[in-house]
């Protein structure tokens, strides 16, 4: 499982390029598989009796598992390349959220937690009589940044995990 800081330094546009690169290869066993019929197709004058037969037989066989090759790494390709772009604009999202909260002037913690940063106590100091209303004012943007923080953080997770399991699939193992 990444950290809070691995995502934020995260570059998922590793998986769009691996999807990519998949479907690519899709392609090229479609190519071949056309190339295979072509030659089979060309055979038929030259052989006699039952051999072409079984050969066709064949053909039909290696055509099918070719066509289900085929479909599984455009299916892991593009679910790739689908994740992979969701994942680049979460990490995007994630970095805006955390310097939003720095910008307020909290602090950012690798849990993630978000808690009130020195010039937000200063504030509060400040405040003499109405310090309690200031703290639970900046207590509540810490817990709205933390609880962005956190869903983000785990949506991040989620998807790292359904990419590392696509392409355990793909992969075939």
């Amino acid at each position: 499982m990444p950290t809070f800081q691995q995502c934020l330094d995260a570059d998922p546009s590793g998986f769009t390029q691996l999807g990519s690169k998949i479907m690519s290869t899709a392609g090229e066993i479609n190519s071949h598989a056309q190339q295979y019929a072509q030659t089979i197709s060309g055979l038929e004058s030259s052989w006699q009796g039952d051999d072409y037969k079984a050969l066709m037989r064949w053909q039909g066989i290696a055509t099918a598992f070719n066509t289900m090759n085929q479909a599984e790494f455009n299916v892991a390709g593009a679910m790739l390349t689908s994740m992979g772009a969701t994942m680049m604009a979460n990490v995007q999202t994630l970095k805006l959220t955390k310097e939003s909260a720095e910008a307020a002037g909290y602090k950012v913690l690798p849990t993630p937690l978000v808690i009130l940063g020195p010039s937000q106590w200063q504030q509060v100091s400040a405040a003499n009589v109405g310090a309690p209303a200031v703290l639970a004012a900046y207590q509540a943007g810490a817990i709205a940044f933390t609880m962005a923080l956190m869903t983000q953080y785990g949506a991040l997770i989620a998807q790292d995990a359904a990419c590392a399991a696509t392409v355990r699939i793909a992969a075939g193992s």
